[in-house]
């Protein structure tokens, strides 16, 4: 049983790609941002952002396809 079975599935897709990127996949692209430097992400349900914070990807939804 998935865990993400029980966010909503908005948190579900902030979920997946925080830790992707922050994973040993996702590595190579946090290394080639610099520390607060963003960038959009647009899939065909989601627009995000994804900023280097501390080293770390945040990731947040900025809306949602409808």
């Amino acid at each position: 049983m998935s865990i993400l079975k029980d966010i909503p599935s908005t948190h579900g897709i902030v979920e997946r790609f925080t830790r992707y990127l922050n994973g040993p996949l996702g590595r190579k692209v946090l290394d080639n941002l610099e520390e607060g430097e963003s960038f959009i992400v647009q899939t065909s349900d989601y627009i995000l952002r994804v900023t280097k914070l501390d080293g770390h990807a945040f990731v947040e939804e900025l809306s949602q396809m409808e």
